[in-house]
């Protein structure tokens, strides 16, 4: 006979039709609750068996009142556009942030971790550098709570929640296809990550579909990990896109890894005297804000940043409430926002 499933939060607030986040405050006895939500919360819990009528709450470990989250760079949109969704869920619980920017350094990211270990938040969210595993095993094996977000942590058991960037890079070529462009040339990012990984996975199946389609992929050395000064990362697009423009080479459209590529690739076109939309289409990936004014404005693949934040801290509250459940990997489709530099 199949052992019966542990109930978890999500069971419990399914069951009382009320919020993770609420129950999750009731159980850990946080302001915010009126005491008769908290009283329903607590008899429910024990119901269900999600707690034992000797248990006070689901944590048996106190921690810190904080959340841990490591970033590559505070400087990029992405980063402080989804600290700012992470930083407004923690607060609403009553948690704070602890904040550490890891460069794209191995070596920054493994002393991150040991620091993260040592000061014993209640939970960490966590952008890893590159496909790397070894940091983040001692902070799961510790116990300690822990979701990534953005990027995949290939052999982790731990939830994940980031956008679906093949369907993203999918959409992208799909809509230069239809727009009769064959010769697409990819300018992709020159890092090993799981997200650039899956646009190129994203555009080679698209291109794969359509037999007159010619391919080129431009690797981008943005090295972005080797200063701590902001990053504009137009400079080395535009570099690339001029050196590609002098090979001779004939394509009808670029598909961007980044908005900042596409700016740099915009610049470049424009110095050539090659028309856009007229003479080669140019799409993004990011839809920074900048995207809608640049001329022509920008098509782009848009990222559910806010959403990414708000889900990986939603997710991080249940674990540190007590859920135990199966890992979670949650992939948010992103939106093709089509402007004149594709669409003519």
């Amino acid at each position: 006979m199949a052992a019966r499933r542990r109930p978890t939060l999500g069971d419990l607030a399914q069951g009382l039709g009320l919020s993770a986040n609420t129950v999750s405050r009731a159980l850990a006895g946080k302001d915010g609750v009126s005491e008769r939500t908290r009283a329903a919360v607590l008899a429910e819990a024990r119901r269900i068996g999600y707690l034992t009528a000797a248990e006070p709450g689901p944590s048996a470990r106190p921690r810190s009142r904080t959340i841990a989250v490591t970033i590559p760079s505070a400087t990029h949109l992405f980063s402080s556009e989804l600290i700012g969704a992470i930083e407004a869920g923690a607060r609403s619980a009553g948690y704070s942030l602890d904040l550490f920017t890891t460069e794209e350094s191995e070596q920054q990211e493994e002393e991150i971790a040991r620091r993260i270990v040592a000061g014993d938040p209640a939970g960490a969210i966590v952008i890893p550098v590159h496909n790397r595993a070894e940091p983040w095993t001692s902070v799961r094996a510790g116990g300690l709570p822990l979701v990534v977000a953005s990027r995949e942590i290939p052999g982790l058991p731990c939830d994940l929640v980031t956008t679906d960037n093949l369907a993203g890079a999918y959409a992208a070529v799909r809509h230069l296809l239809a727009q009769g462009c064959r010769r697409i040339v990819q300018f992709e990012e020159d890092l090993a990550i799981s997200t650039i990984g899956q646009r190129r996975e994203g555009y080679t199946r698209a291109m794969a579909e359509v037999p007159d389609a010619v391919s080129h992929t431009i690797a981008v050395p943005t090295r972005r990990f080797e200063t701590a000064e902001p990053r504009w990362r137009a400079t080395e697009a535009h570099r690339a896109c001029l050196a590609f423009l002098d090979s001779g080479t004939p394509f009808d459209a670029i598909v961007a890894g980044d908005d900042y590529f596409a700016l740099g690739a915009l610049a470049a076109l424009g110095e050539r005297g090659v028309r856009v939309p007229t003479d080669v289409r140019l799409v993004g990936y990011g839809d920074h804000p900048y995207s809608a004014w640049l001329d022509p404005a920008l098509t782009s693949v848009r990222i559910p940043t806010r959403l990414i934040g708000e889900l990986a801290v939603s997710l991080l509250l249940q674990r540190i409430a007590g859920d135990t459940g199966a890992p979670v990997r949650r992939l948010i489709k992103p939106e093709l926002i089509i402007r004149r530099s594709s669409a003519g």
